[in-house]
């Protein structure tokens, strides 16, 4: 006779243990397999019922049900008997042996995704994603979305809902795709056929392609207005907006557009004793085979300001100690740029427009190539067999970006 000690007795050698019971104790009771798995306890149901006769104790007695229970979980124990579930919850379990989908939350996994970023130090990167997410809440008006709720229409109708953005229909749901692609890999078993999130939403809708937004660069003349002004400060302030905003942009601009994360971030081992700027691109150095390294000589006209903000804590400049991360560095110096653009009474710039404006006067003004622009800038090589033949040498950076230099302080001067 099979007993529900036998039973319970054979699932010891396995993680998931499943055990024929009740939950109630009426006169007739469905009967359910109990799972424990990972220290959790989860119930699925077996369409049985037994009458109280055939319990002892609240245990099943009845051997012809206790059989058919057998038969059951052998069966599970035959359709995980190639998968591992080490590191699954007991409700996944459940719904991957129910042939179900899994109800795994699209939220969480994309907070422990953006997170990943955040310590991989990407914090803008991880910014825009977290952007990307909340307006994805905002249009289902919910604070937790399943990836099975992410059909075809429901992402075609969140990006229709953003037709009039500029940006946003063609980035966000870029990165919620990355996101949910990410996901796909996380959760499914291909070898084994473990589908739980069995929806694919982008296979079938369509990103909008972004449209060429206006040139970011100023003329030359404006470059030199912005970067020679006489700011005048109180002493009693230590870190004037303008003034600081003023400094960033001549560094940007004079170490061949260099980014302003790049700046925040920069250690102080980056420079060296010949006044050699060595570092590796943020935005890009997870996705280069050199992790985005470039060289660039600090130019004279520079050179104090690395002085008057120099940094602490290993850090090579001090924009650190008013801002907490670099997005709040690039939002204040954007904004002491606005300031000051308003006292000349020019269009307002960005921090980027420094790095635009440095590409452009380095081709139209200085005749560089656009590769030349392109390697100067720190962009993915076009050639990346051939550049792997090569040994760099940056020495053709400084040499155009003092021409660059010169173009916009002699010039005017």
């Amino acid at each position: 006779m099979v007993n529900g000690q036998r039973v319970e007795k054979l699932q010891k050698n396995y993680m998931a243990v499943f055990t024929p019971t009740i939950r109630t104790t009426k006169d007739f009771n469905p009967v359910y397999i109990r799972i424990s798995h990972n220290s959790k306890t989860d119930y699925i149901k077996t369409g049985m019922t037994i009458h109280k006769s055939g319990l002892r104790k609240g245990k099943i007695t009845n051997s012809e049900i206790l059989a058919i229970c057998a038969l059951l979980i052998k069966s599970y124990h035959d359709k995980i008997n190639n998968v591992n579930v080490k590191t699954w919850t007991v409700q996944e379990l459940r719904s991957y042996l129910e042939n179900e989908s899994v109800d795994i939350s699209f939220t969480d996994f994309a907070k422990q995704f953006i997170n990943r970023l955040i310590n991989d130090d990407r914090t803008n990167s991880a910014y825009s994603y977290k952007r990307a997410v909340k307006s994805l809440n905002t249009y289902l008006k919910k604070d937790e979305i399943f990836f099975n709720e992410l059909t075809s229409k429901v992402i075609s109708g969140w990006i229709d809902s953003m037709r009039n953005t500029k940006r946003a229909k063609s980035m966000y749901p870029s990165l919620v795709k990355t996101i949910f692609k990410a996901g796909l890999l996380e959760y499914n078993d291909y070898d084994y056929n473990i589908i739980k999130i069995r929806v694919n939403p982008f296979v079938r809708v369509k990103i909008p392609k972004q449209h060429a937004g206006r040139k970011k660069s100023i003329e030359t003349e404006i470059v030199n207005k912005i970067l020679t002004a006489n700011i005048v400060t109180p002493l009693t302030v230590e870190f004037p907006r303008k003034e600081l905003a003023q400094a960033v942009a001549k560094l940007i601009f004079c170490l061949a557009g260099i980014n302003a994360a790049d700046l925040y971030d920069m250690n102080e081992s980056a420079l060296k004793k010949n006044w050699k700027l060595c570092y590796h691109r943020k935005k890009t150095r997870d996705r280069s085979d050199t992790g985005a390294y470039i060289e660039i000589t600090v130019p004279e006209v520079i050179r104090p300001l690395f002085d008057q903000y120099k940094g602490v804590k290993g850090k090579l400049f001090i924009f650190s100690k008013r801002y907490s991360d670099g997005i709040g560095f690039v939002k204040g110096v954007n904004m002491g740029l606005k300031q000051l653009c308003d006292d000349l009474q020019i269009e307002k710039v960005t921090t980027y427009t420094f790095r635009h404006s440095w590409a452009t006067i380095a081709q139209n003004e200085c005749g560089a190539s656009t590769e030349m622009v392109a390697f100067a800038l720190n962009h993915a090589p076009l050639q990346k067999v051939t550049e792997g033949y090569i040994r760099k040498d940056y020495s053709p950076i400084d040499r155009l970006n003092q021409q660059v230099i010169d173009c916009v302080f002699t010039r005017y001067s």
